[in-house]
């Protein structure tokens, strides 16, 4: 029975995923500059990394995301959310474990379309994406703005993780992410919690990182994850296409986005073990 154990219990843990579907995680700050795809795609790649079957969704008409891992489709959310594209025929594979719903500037026309909707203008991405469950966790990049595919991000995710610079602008950011939350769970009816707060751009020989990192703290107690400090490394990953783990895997921005990985996947599994 020892030897069966290990199957066994991967047997159960899929059982319970495919019941419960997959861990929805939007990557959310109304202000630019905080690191919210540098999280979300290294973020997705240790996942993938660590086993686990990760989509990523870019809801930046920037598309980063997919300028990030080097990869581009002929579909994109845009054909998902108007078109009512399958999922399969518009994601692209980035990495072993890792798929794409790439984005780019046709979201511009997205937007616009959900305006026009009557009814479900914010829920559309749900209602589009009901077959999920090839998927272990969704992490959604989120552009900087309160727009309507945000919002429909918001209504799709379950948990948040706010990316917050340590600088002051940045806080008066998080203000404002929070009253958008409220604003979710009130008018729209979904509930979504915030997971965790991740300071980035952490400076240790600066004084505004410890003062931003204790007022965090003051306002969000344990949700405050430890910081990621401010790496070279993490800037000139994405010129080269790679993760920062594939990049400089012995560096800090490796180090700190690996502590992240190991955290989410503990939210992960108590997610599950309170479930079954």
């Amino acid at each position: 029975m020892e030897c069966r154990k290990p199957a066994v219990n991967d047997y159960r843990r899929r059982t319970i995923q495919a019941e419960q579907g997959p861990m929805r995680i939007a990557i959310l700050n109304q202000k630019g500059g905080t690191g919210k795809t540098t999280t979300t795609v290294n973020l997705g790649a240790g996942l993938a990394k660590q086993g686990l079957r990760v989509l990523i969704i870019d809801v930046d008409s920037q598309g980063h995301v997919g300028v990030s891992l080097g990869v581009s489709g002929k579909k994109t959310l845009y054909h998902v959310l108007v078109e009512g594209a399958a999922l399969e025929e518009c994601t692209v594979s980035a990495r072993p474990n890792l798929d794409i719903l790439p984005a780019d500037d046709t979201l511009a026309s997205a937007e616009i379309f959900l305006a026009r909707l009557d009814e479900d203008r914010d829920k559309m991405l749900r209602k589009r994406l009901l077959d999920v469950g090839a998927y272990d966790i969704i992490l959604l990049d989120c552009g900087p703005s309160l727009s309507l595919l945000n919002m429909n991000a918001l209504t799709f995710a379950d948990h948040l993780i706010v990316p917050v610079a340590c600088d002051f602008l940045s806080l008066v950011g998080v203000k404002q992410v929070m009253k958008t939350l409220r604003n979710v769970n009130r008018v729209l009816l979904h509930p979504i919690s915030v997971m965790g707060i991740l300071p980035t751009f952490y400076d240790m020989r600066n004084k505004i990182s410890d003062e931003a990192v204790k007022t965090l703290q003051g306002h969000f107690h344990d949700k405050v994850l430890p910081p990621v400090r401010v790496n070279t490394r993490l800037k000139e990953a994405p010129s080269e296409s790679k993760t920062i783990f594939e990049y400089a895997p012995e560096s800090r921005g490796a180090s700190d986005y690996r502590r992240l990985v190991t955290w989410v996947i503990k939210q992960q599994e108590q997610r599950l073990q309170a479930t079954a």
